[in-house]
């Protein structure tokens, strides 16, 4: 048996490398992105702060208590990081099997595009038109609340170019921006794939994040980019863009590799690096550091790649000293709650907020007062389960490329063959 041969029967098949780990993870991200919208309609912080959080003045318990929600818009940058880590995973896989990424530019994007689109059209269209018909009904006042998508807003997000334009970087809901983003990162990820195999892995990403320091300082400086859920106004679309935020993909993309090189070497025998406690510490500082850097201007070039590395650390943490897929033993209540939040976390993170929504109708956002923010926590709970079926319907039919017997089959193909799959 040759060394690539040795090397593939070290990996597991890859429909049983789903990593229960990172399902929490992605539950986790879910989770705080939702609470750190319930916290905006609070608004109040403990803390040191400047830009669009200013220190409250005489902070009571409860401020104490809801302050760390406001970082809660963090689960963006470790979505990103888990992308990376999830997406550069089956190539690495090939990388250390067969000798090679084995990329193929249009199998790839079919694949995205069927994953991920149509629960996207759903979610985009579904709240245009509730915007709309809400607007109608002149007591509910919803422009007071919400700008009312126009035709640019709803052609703009179907097209994922919303992420460029600055009226549309935040319109129809605000979390569509980071759709963009990770649409963007997709059309990247070909090129990030020939400069790892031209330079190195480590090189090339290396190289890319100081790309990327490069473009974030020209953006707040030549730009005038603000900080996104930091600065006190934009404009945001220069800090939210591919050349922004590459640097946080990039970290899980080589924390992937790194997982499945100590794959291998725990399954052959080889020396395994596995330092947790060093990774959480290295974790926790990382992070600190970045919150530190939101308190000054020109320090905001380095924040959103220092909380990538933070998360990439903390995937580290959780993977690499106990690589495994699945014990087989069934995962404790609180932990199987949050892998199964993990598994519909990508319809939670569509559409949790268009909920929230109707609390702000009725529930008016007042400083300080505990019982609007446990009525949004309510809210947020019963959420779940219409969310849940929205997974059911809009998601959960396009997880995996359809069978040939399958109806949605024939859409499947034609969308392969418009890409140029042969």
């Amino acid at each position: 048996m040759n060394s690539d041969q040795s090397k593939i029967s070290a990996l597991p098949a890859e429909k049983k490398l789903r990593l229960h780990s990172i399902d929490i993870l992605r539950g986790l991200a879910a989770l705080s992105v939702a609470f750190y919208h319930i916290w905006g309609h609070d608004g109040s912080y403990a803390f040191p702060s400047n830009g669009l959080v200013p220190t409250t003045a005489d902070p009571t318990l409860f401020t104490y208590l809801i302050s760390p929600l406001r970082w809660g818009y963090l689960g963006v940058s470790l979505f990103l990081v888990l992308s990376g880590f999830c997406i550069h995973l089956p190539y690495a896989r090939k990388k250390y099997t067969l000798g090679s990424y084995e990329f193929k530019g249009p199998a790839f994007f079919t694949r995205r595009i069927w994953r991920l689109y149509p629960a996207y059209i759903v979610a985009v269209l579904g709240t245009a038109l509730v915007l709309k018909t809400l607007s109608s009904v002149p007591s509910l006042n919803v422009a007071d609340h919400f700008p009312i998508p126009g035709a640019w807003d709803v052609i703009s997000h179907l097209t994922m170019l919303h992420g460029f334009f600055e009226n549309q970087f935040y319109s129809i809901a605000s979390i569509f921006w980071s759709l963009s983003l990770e649409f963007q990162l997709y059309l990247a990820y070909p090129l990030f794939l020939l400069a790892f195999r031209k330079f190195g892995l480590g090189r090339s990403v290396a190289a890319l994040i100081l790309l990327s320091l490069a473009w974030r300082y020209f953006a707040i400086y030549f730009l005038g980019g603000g900080l996104i859920s930091v600065a006190a106004e934009g404009p945001y679309a220069s800090m939210g863009c591919l050349p922004a935020r590459m640097a946080e993909w990039l970290a899980g993309a080589f924390v992937a590799e790194i997982f499945v090189k100590n794959y291998i070497a725990k399954n052959s025998n080889q020396k395994f690096s596995g330092k947790r406690p060093l990774y959480i510490i290295l974790s926790i500082l990382f992070f600190a550091a970045a919150i530190v850097t939101t308190l000054s201007q020109p320090a905001w070039i380095i924040t959103d790649p220092l909380f990538g590395l933070s998360f990439a650390f903390l995937i580290a943490a959780v993977i690499l000293p106990n690589i495994r897929s699945d014990s087989g033993k069934e995962p404790k209540a609180i932990a199987g709650a949050f892998i199964k939040l993990g598994i519909i976390s990508y319809s939670f993170y569509l559409i949790h907020s268009q909920f929230g929504w109707v609390t702000t109708f009725f529930v008016p956002a007042e400083t300080g007062s505990v019982l609007p923010t446990l009525l949004r926590i309510a809210s947020l709970l019963v959420s779940i389960i219409p969310i849940y079926y929205f997974f059911k319907w809009f998601e959960k039919p396009f997880l995996a490329p359809p069978k040939p017997e399958s109806k949605l089959y024939p859409i499947y193909s034609g969308l392969g063959k418009l890409l140029g799959v042969r």
